[in-house]
């Protein structure tokens, strides 16, 4: 990330690392509950930074009936990261 993530919370710039990550890794969606693990946030506070980056267009949430679900950046989200 870039001089922009100063201006980012952590949390926010934690799941970005993360979703970028796992795409380099897989090009698949990370599940909701490895992302809790990995950026060590309580589900609730993940879903809410979630909420807000797949509002603004950067990543794509799923969430099943049973509340697990998985999150994948958009290419603009990708971009982000450059």
């Amino acid at each position: 990330m870039d001089d922009a993530s100063e201006q980012l919370p952590p949390e926010l710039v934690r799941i970005l690392d993360e979703l970028y990550q796992e795409y380099q890794r897989s090009q698949a969606p990370l599940s909701l509950a490895r992302l809790s693990k990995r950026t060590e946030l309580r589900m609730s506070t993940l879903r809410r930074f979630l909420t807000a980056l797949e509002e603004a267009g950067i990543a794509t949430v799923v969430i099943n009936d049973d509340g697990a679900g998985n999150a994948i950046l958009t290419a603009a989200g990708l971009k982000l990261h450059g």
